[in-house]
Formats: C-alpha cells, structure tokens, sequence
C-alpha cells in the first residue's frame, strides 16, 4: 500500500499554501548547500585567471589542434576535400578510425559539401546520439519532464496513452535531427542563411521561411503516423496532447544542443518557459487541425492551412525577435507571443478535458511551479562547484527575474484548471 494516496497527492498539489512552503523549504535548503559547496569547492576567480595563463591555455589547445590537423588519415580527407574528389573522401570516411579524426559536425560539413545525402544523414544521427548520451541530456530531460507531468492531468492516464506519449516523443526527436539535416542543406549547401547585414525584412523572411517552416514541417511530417492512428479513435483530446508531445521531442533534442554550447547554466530555465511551450503548443495547435482534416476526410483543408501558416509566421517572427540585433527591443513582443500562443493551445485543451476523475490528478499549477522551483535551485547548487557563492546567486535571482513574466503567464492560465 502507498504511504500516500493518488487522492492526496492530487489534494495536496491544489494546496497554494503546501506549494508556497515546500518552494520555501527547497530555495532555502539549496542556497544553504549551494553556500556550502562553495565554500568547500576551490574556486578560481576571474581576476586571478590571468593573461599569462589565458596565453598559456590558447598554446596548448593550438598545439593540440595542430596535432589533430597533421594526422595522416585527417590530411588524406582535407586534401580530397578541397579537390572535390566525392569517390575518395566516401572511401576513406568509411574506415571508423579516420572518422575519429573528425568531429561529427565537420562530418555534416564534408557530407554537404561532397551531396552525399546518404552519409549526412547517417553522420546527422551520429551527431544526435553523442547529444543524447551526454550529460547535456539531464537539465533538458528535466524540463522536458516538468511539460510532461503538466499535461498528463488533462486525461485520463492509461498504458495505451503513454506509450503513444512516448512514441510521439520519440518522433519529435527525430523530428529535430531531420531538421538539423535541412539546416545543411538549406543554409550550407544552397546559401540560405542568416545574415546580420541584410535588412530587417530579408532576416524576417529567413526565420519565417527558412526556420519557421523547416521546424513546423518537419515537426508535423513526423506526427503524421500517430495522426493516422488517432484517426480510428477520433478523440480531439488525444489530438492535442499527441501532437504537443512531438514538439515537446523536439524541444528537449535542440535544448540538449544548445545546452551543449552554453556557458551559462541558468539557460535552462529560460528556455523551460520559453522554447519548450513554444514548440509544443504549436505542434499542438497545428497537429489538431491536421487530425481533424484527416477525420473530415481532407474536409477543412482551409482551416488546417491558415492554422499551419499562421504557425510558422508566429515561431518565425518569435525567433526573429530574438535573434535579429535591429530588433533586440522587441522582448516584450517574444514574450507576447509565447503567452498568446500557449493561451491558445491551453484554452483548446480545456475545452476538450476529459472530467471524469480530475479530481484525483495533479494540478498543472502545482507542477508547475514547484517544477521550476527545484529545476532553478538545482541549476544553482551544480553552478556553486564551479563559481563563487555571490555569482551563482546573483545568476540565481537573475534567471529568475528573467522568467518572471511569462512564468505568471502560465500560472494564471493553469490557476483555473
């Protein structure tokens, strides 16, 4: 028997004050341990890391480059590569031990170049796989659980379901590999890419056209197989959460990369409230539409169509907002957007949430905020082993302030639920 009922569980999840104290009890316990480690862990400070030893460390990773660049097997490669020569370089990738002379992304590169189509895409899943067995994986799986455990109360949970959850997961990882082998050929092999010299309009057409759409595709190609299984059981509920947990796939696949080329560790929380209910909730919103076409036998064409569009132009101006430095002002419309977006997809779910039982499920809300709670305060404790006590938390208090906004988005969308 349990120590504690499902019941109560769910009673205890729905208590404000219950989730005010143990969030209390969590931030205190973890700034205590945080101080603690890094009073106990040797810490160098920035001001001590001196240009002397900074050149110390670039002549070493130069010689070390330079030693990597003079292999035998490497120089064969470069050598058939600047000539072109798409035969040899086949050949000779094809021994396992002067592919380890490569890293998996110059790999991609030399695939593109050469249009060995097969080969990028064999050396794009390689690429994916050393992401997912990498200790990158942990803070995105995190957050990637937190979305999950948030949407399960919206159903009743049985093994059928979460298998397909699962499967649909799945797919969405995939999704992101498929769309990390468009990024080449888009952006390497045919020169569509961003550039920070053209103008606001161009850059706009690029996140919109280039990324927004690759994305949305790719995303609702790979949900296609779970939409035709969902067709005999006609239920808009699974619709919805099926096709968010494709993009949510995706999500946690790019956060694991991004986490990958991140010095900052409180990333992770920004893109909890950013990136991964973006994804969903538009692979959510566009995955119902295709569903219901499919139901309606290619009947409603018209609204899968404006929704798809409408889609992509919101995730590619997102995108754009963030990324284009003419339009570095424009967070409050980022924020904007998120919020619109995941109101929309919210407000359909709610609309088509399966009553019976409710009671004895989790609350979104209480998930929610003592998921980003701990993710936070975990996030501060790994930082204090590598940084002073006063910069971890004011790294601390800095992502939080960040999330602030769009956090309260959510809670007060989830408070009614």
């Amino acid at each position: 028997m349990p120590l504690i009922s499902r019941k109560r569980i769910a009673q205890l999840s729905r208590d404000n004050r219950a989730i005010v104290r143990v969030c209390s009890w969590i931030v205190g316990v973890s700034v205590v341990l945080a101080l603690f480690i890094s009073v106990v862990t040797p810490n160098e400070e920035p001001e001590e890391f001196s240009e002397e030893k900074t050149k110390e460390l670039i002549e070493k990773i130069e010689s070390l480059v330079k030693l990597h660049e003079d292999s035998k097997e490497r120089a064969a490669v470069v050598a058939a590569w600047k000539e072109g020569d798409r035969e040899k370089i086949i050949q000779l990738l094809a021994d396992p031990e002067t592919r380890k002379e490569f890293h998996p992304g110059e790999l991609m590169d030399i695939r593109t170049d050469i249009r060995d189509f097969p080969g990028l895409f064999v050396e794009t899943l390689c690429y994916e796989w050393e992401l997912l067995t990498s200790i990158y994986v942990l803070p995105a799986l995190f957050a990637g659980a937190i979305w999950f455990l948030i949407l399960m109360p919206f159903w009743e949970v049985t093994r059928t379901r979460l298998i397909a959850c699962l499967v649909a997961f799945a797919l969405g990882i995939f999704s992101a590999s498929l769309t990390l082998v468009a990024v080449m050929l888009q952006e390497r092999l045919h020169g569509f890419s961003e550039n920070s010299d053209d103008t606001v309009l161009v850059q706009l057409v690029f996140w919109i056209a280039g990324v927004g759409m690759r994305e949305e595709t790719l995303k609702l190609l790979c949900f296609v197989p779970v939409a035709i299984w969902l067709v005999r059981r006609k239920d808009d509920t699974e619709a919805l959460i099926l096709a968010a947990m494709v993009g949510l796939g995706f999500a946690f696949q790019e956060n694991i990369g991004y986490f990958s080329g991140s010095f900052d560790d409180f990333e992770t929380i920004g893109r909890l409230t950013t990136a991964n209910p973006l994804h969903f909730c538009l692979t959510g919103i566009a995955g119902l539409y295709f569903y219901r076409m499919l139901v309606r036998k290619f009947h409603g064409m018209e609204e899968f169509l404006f929704s798809f569009i409408a889609v992509v132009v919101i995730h590619g101006v997102y995108d754009a907002m963030i990324s284009t430095p003419q339009l570095a002002g424009g967070g409050f419309i980022s924020f904007l957007l998120i919020a619109v977006i995941g109101y929309q997809y919210f407000d359909r779910l709610r609309e088509k949430m399966e009553i019976a039982g409710s009671a004895q499920r989790i609350s979104p809300l209480g998930v929610f905020v003592l998921g980003t709670a701990a993710l936070t305060c975990l996030i501060l404790i790994t930082s204090s082993t590598y940084l002073s006590f006063a910069p971890a938390l004011g790294n601390f208090f800095a992502a939080i302030g960040n999330s602030i906004p769009i956090a309260f988005a959510f809670i007060s969308r989830f408070r009614d639920f």
